[in-house]
């Protein structure tokens, strides 16, 4: 665990007043533009949410987004709008691709234009919606017929919501940067199941990193630059009873995580108490929870990750600890909608640690996640002169010691974070 104690000025050599100035120089406000009440990307809250909860109770505790519901909707969204609580909306057909004599193709355009039309124009006026989300889910991206009909979706919506709210589908676990790419073409937010313990990764939990990184790869290949990732974590299965106890950790590090790695949002499924998971439900909503607050309560963290520009800067030397942990791709889950390919298990190496300095706010900022399962040390240096810190959890002061070098000493799935500025 870091030791905490007295603040002190860190005087390393070789950094004079012009190199503290320029190390914390306020970079351009990417947000500035954006209005303080709206949601990534249309204003500079993070979307902080999940599948099927309760509004009144989520968005007291750290959450921003009433998240989308399965079924008839309606009086979640009226309920939302009577309240002024942002929400998704569900926008799609009732067809089921994967069912036996499903579709081979879907419905000429013509046929069923009118109906997203008529579903898209019954909320767009409504400005508590804040994300469309395309039903069917889990389109595959070798189907013609499904992506014609993410494509036409997509469109029917653009052409009928003056206010250009971003469009999401939710793709399976297995998913990876060559699959995700066809869906990438169409909508705004790129994401695929991070579900990390009904997976098969309960104690590989680097592959949080690897899921967000195949989202980012996709907006790369699909030339969609102005897309966003998005981290899709889980809230759906029990541990093992003498595992309830790293719940908490586990949450922390595959949100924090999943932020470090490039995801602009959140969203999990399930907020709803299903009973996979009715013994631990409220060890799992807790953390979750913790992580809103911190990240969208007084201190602000989501500001870092989502408008943070990102720095090289500090050093970080690994003194113990595993540097590179084995992740297995593909499994079972998802059986219908994920192919052969994508199930196929492979080994693939990961590091078995993250870090994500930032500039934001005149301040610099640094996360340093342990994915590994057992502990890590770390030193941490390349503060200029005169400089202060704190914990960026918790506002307690960090001694960073007169040679500059922070130990850091994480447990396994550790999460730790630092923010400095200039003393003067």
């Amino acid at each position: 665990m870091l030791v905490l104690g007295l603040l002190w000025l860190a005087s390393p050599a070789g950094r004079g007043d012009s190199e503290r100035a320029a190390f914390y120089a306020v970079p351009a406000n990417a947000g500035a533009q954006l209005p303080a009440d709206g949601i990534f990307p249309q204003g500079r809250k993070l979307a902080f949410m999940g599948y099927s909860g309760q509004p009144a109770r989520d968005l007291t505790n750290g959450f921003t987004v009433a998240g989308p519901v399965y079924g008839n909707q309606i009086s979640h969204l009226e309920r939302c709008a009577a309240n002024g609580w942002p929400v998704v909306a569900h926008i799609g057909l009732p067809l089921k691709f994967t069912a036996p004599g499903g579709p081979a193709k879907p419905p000429a355009p013509g046929a069923w234009q009118g109906e997203i039309q008529k579903q898209v124009r019954a909320w767009a006026d409504n400005k508590e919606i804040v994300w469309w989300a395309v039903t069917p889910e889990e389109l595959r991206p070798w189907k013609s017929a499904e992506m014609d009909y993410l494509k036409n979706v997509c469109a029917a919506i653009r052409q009928n919501d003056p206010l250009q709210r971003p469009v999401y589908l939710y793709n399976p676990n297995h998913r990876n940067a060559q699959t995700l790419a066809p869906i990438a073409r169409w909508v705004d937010v790129v994401a695929k199941g991070a579900y990390v313990n009904s997976t098969g990764h309960q104690h590989e939990r680097a592959w949080v990193r690897w899921s967000v990184e195949q989202e980012i790869a996709a907006i790369s290949v699909a030339g969609r630059p102005s897309a966003i990732p998005l981290l899709n974590p889980e809230l759906c299965k029990d541990p093992e009873p003498a595992e309830d106890g790293k719940i908490r950790a586990w949450v922390r590090h595959d949100v924090y995580l999943g932020l470090a790695s490039g995801a602009k949002g959140v969203l999990i499924w399930s907020l709803y108490p299903r009973p996979e998971v009715r013994r631990t439900w409220q060890l799992w909503y807790d953390a979750y929870a913790g992580c809103g607050r911190e990240l969208n309560g007084p201190r602000g963290l989501a500001q870092v990750f989502l408008f943070g520009e990102r720095r090289a800067d500090l050093k970080i030397r690994q003194l113990a600890g595993k540097t590179v942990v084995s992740v297995t791709l593909g499994g079972k889950a998802e059986a219908g909608t994920t192919s052969e390919n994508e199930r196929t298990l492979r080994a693939t190496n990961l590091p078995a640690w993250t870090s994500a300095e930032y500039a934001c706010a005149g301040s610099r900022w640094l996360f340093l996640i342990n994915s590994a399962n057992s502990p890590a040390r770390f030193a941490v240096s390349g503060w200029p002169a005169a400089s202060r810190a704190e914990d960026a959890f918790t506002g307690a002061a960090i001694a960073l010691g007169p040679d500059g070098n922070l130990p850091v000493d994480l447990p396994g799935c550790g999460v730790f974070a630092i923010r400095c500025w200039p003393a003067e």
